[in-house]
Parts: structure tokens; sequence; C-alpha cells
């Protein structure tokens, strides 16, 4: 009889505990795939909605919109603030199964797990391996939510797409590229080592011009007269950039007088996520075989 009751107590705990999800925090028991999901970090939102999750809320919905666009973020999905100080009350109103955040929103962690389960993932860390981190990332999302074999395959076909565009490219491109941002018309932002833009020319079998030291987020900033140093690469200009800001960069005497300027060398992104996660890295590389074998 005793033996029947341990078994019964095992059974009904294995049932009411169905999930263990490990996180940067350590593990969080779910009975069930949460359904009210909240995400507050747009690589975050991105990966769930990969996996067809449609978040209840995500903070700064336009901001999403306009520098991450795809996929595409449903008109139900709730803005629930500032990416940096989301609005709690909201959240709390909203009454979510879970709320995801990155590292950086941890100084609200205590006041976002008094309202529901708080879990954290990182994509943009300190390994500098931010496709390798976004696989991660997506598999436990494909755990949390139920949703391992949309997991697989956004993680195969991210593998896929890399490999066959890498293929065409590095057959036929061979001068190093320059990913860059404008900051103001003499101050850039430009992307090495730990971006995902170099993360995925990499796995394409391209280099990075750019090998200087890079922060966390895998961008250095430097002054337009820093780039003398890599004329002969592809310039890559990452957008969206106002009509007036690409007017006044593009004025600059000194950027006139780069080589790649002078040979028709410079190729203008679409709005591209660059801290993004495996959609964006899908994006870059197919933009990216867009611009450089236009007869494709």
């Amino acid at each position: 009889m005793k033996y029947l009751l341990l078994c019964l107590l095992a059974l009904i705990t294995q049932n009411t505990i169905a999930l263990t999800i490990t996180d940067q925090l350590g593990t969080h028991q779910f009975e069930q795939p949460p359904q009210r999901v909240i995400t507050l970090d747009w690589a975050l939102t991105e990966t769930a909605l990969s996996l067809g999750i449609e978040p209840l809320g995500v903070a700064d919905a336009q901001g999403y919109q306009e520098w991450v666009s795809f996929p595409v973020l449903p008109n139900s999905s709730v803005d629930v603030g500032a990416r940096s100080e989301p609005n709690l009350e909201l959240i709390s109103q909203l009454k979510p199964d879970v709320i995801l955040i990155s590292p950086y929103l941890l100084p609200a962690l205590d006041k976002l797990q008094k309202i529901a389960p708080t879990l954290v993932f990182g994509i943009y860390e300190g390994n500098k391996q931010p496709i390798a981190n976004a696989q991660q990332v997506t598999l436990a999302f494909g755990q949390l939510f139920d949703r391992q074999a949309q997991a697989q395959a956004v993680i195969e076909q991210t593998s896929q797409i890399l490999s066959q565009n890498g293929a065409r490219l590095s057959a036929t491109v061979n001068a190093p590229l320059l990913f860059l941002r404008v900051l103001s018309p003499q101050t850039l932002r430009i992307h090495g080592q730990g971006a995902m833009v170099n993360d995925t020319i990499e796995r394409m079998g391209l280099k990075n011009s750019w090998q200087e030291k890079t922060n966390v987020w895998g961008f250095s900033t430097a002054e337009v007269a820093q780039v003398a140093a890599h004329q002969s690469a592809k310039a890559m200009l990452f957008g969206p950039l106002k009509a007036s800001e690409k007017e006044a960069f593009f004025a600059s005497p000194l950027w006139q007088a780069m080589a790649f300027t002078r040979t028709d060398n410079v190729y203008e992104l679409p709005a591209i996520w660059t801290f993004g996660g495996l959609i964006s890295a899908q994006r870059f590389s197919d933009q990216l075989l867009k611009l450089l074998l236009p007869e494709d």
C-alpha cells in the first residue's frame, strides 16, 4: 500500500511540474507551456515569433516594427513601454504567464517576478558567439512553449541559408566587408567580433575588414577617419537612415575621398536588427546575396 501511494505521489508530481526550463539564473518549473507571454527584448520577441508564439505584450512595439520588422509583429501585441523601462502596471494588468527579458533588464527583475515568472536569456554575451547563443535560446523557447520541432527547424533553416548563400558569395567576393551604421556625419558604429553580422559572415566564409576591439554587443564606435585604413573593403551601411542624415553623411569630403566610395563599393542594407536572433541572421545573409550578386 505504501509503495502504491509513493508511485501515485510521484505520478501526480510529474504531471504537476511538466516543464523544467533553464535560463541564465537557474532552473524554473512550469505546470504547462505558458500561453500569455510578454517579451521585453526585441531579439527574444523575434525568437518567440519565429516559433509561432504571438506575444501578448512587447516592449517598444513601434521600434520593433521599424528596426526589426520581421517576423511581423501581430496587431494584437500590446506595447508595454520602453525596453529599458517597461510599464509594470500595464504588464500586471495583462496577467502574463511568463515574462522574457535579457540580462540588461536585470535591475527590474524583482519587480517583474512579483507579476509573473520571469526568465532571463542573453544572446549578446561575453563569449561573443551570438549565433550559438541564439540557437540555445531558440531551443529553450522550443522546450518552454512545446515547440521543439519548430525550434529545430529554425536552427536548421538558418544553417542551410548561411551555408548556401556563403557558397555562392565566397566564390566571387574576394574583398573583405566593412559593416557600418551612421551615428552622425563624423561618427560610425562599426561591427566586428561578437556582432551578429560578423558571426554570420564567418559562417558564410566571408571576411570582416574590421578586427579592432569591440564591446559586448560586437561593435566599436569610431570616427570616419578611422575607416581610411579599410578602403579596400566593400562598405555595407545599415539602415534605416533618414534622407537628411544620408545626405549630410555622404556629402562629407572625407567619405567622398574613400576608395570604396570612388569605386562604387558602398552598399545600403535595409532595416535589419543587428542585435537580433536567427531570423535576423537569415535576413542579413539573404540581403548580402541580393546586394553583392544583384543578377540573382
